[in-house]
């Protein structure tokens, strides 16, 4: 079985903080989020977009529009978070990818997380990639 949900919502910038802890490789650690998943109970663990939402919310707090598209299959998931019409002169769009695995207690531990960036044109790539813009 295929369960696939996906949610767009708009967020309004309201500070002009850049985003932190995008490392240039493109991969982001997850081992302290999962660490804490374990040491919890909560509803969010069991759901892909929550959870998404809660691993990202302190590296992404550019407002624009971002679109959450969860999909799982058996215990396997996939999270794909894109927010574009970001606020700044150069980045145009950034998309985090996720995989993650169910636990048996039905909660969802990320694999692995990823991230790349589009720039805006003249300012750099306009494909994906965590290289920077200009």
């Amino acid at each position: 079985m295929t369960v696939t949900r996906a949610t767009t919502v708009t967020v309004a910038r309201t500070e002009t903080t850049p985003v932190t802890g995008v490392p240039a490789s493109g991969r982001l650690p997850v081992d302290a989020f999962n660490d804490h998943a374990e040491s919890v109970d909560e509803p969010w663990e069991r759901d892909l977009t929550q959870l998404a939402n809660r691993f990202l919310a302190p590296r992404e707090q550019e407002g624009g529009s971002r679109s959450v598209q969860g999909t799982s299959t058996g215990d396997s998931g996939n999270v794909s978070v894109l927010i574009d019409g970001l606020g700044d002169d150069s980045v145009r769009a950034r998309r985090y990818e996720l995989a993650l695995t169910r636990r048996e207690d039905g909660s969802w531990r990320i694999d692995s997380a990823r991230w790349a960036q589009r720039c805006h044109e003249g300012r750099g790539h306009q494909d994906f990639s965590p290289q920077p813009c200009v």
